[in-house]
């Protein structure tokens, strides 16, 4: 029997509408209590309206195989927020 091209993890994880949900729920559980440490992260998160937050979904669906184009792939769009790898760390 031929190898299988294994799915990718976009498709594993249910495509477009799975990958928003756990965004969504991640977004509002894990990662704005923490972001938001950071006064201007905090800001912007007072000025983007909600359906804003599809560009996340589309970042990791881009990034885990789906069809999806993520074009602020440089980081520029966050660099107002002077945000830093140590400002990630746990």
């Amino acid at each position: 029997m031929p190898d299988q091209e294994k799915p990718s993890l976009y498709d594993r994880l249910g495509g477009v509408y799975n990958v928003a949900t756990v965004v969504e729920t991640h977004r509002q559980s894990h990662g704005r209590p923490r972001l938001n440490a950071n006064p201007r992260v905090d800001e912007a998160h007072h000025r983007v309206i909600p359906q804003g937050q599809v560009l996340a979904t589309e970042m990791v669906c881009w990034a885990t195989g789906g069809p999806q184009t993520y074009l602020a792939v440089d980081g520029d769009s966050h660099r107002h927020l002077m945000i830093r790898p140590s400002s990630a760390e746990p």
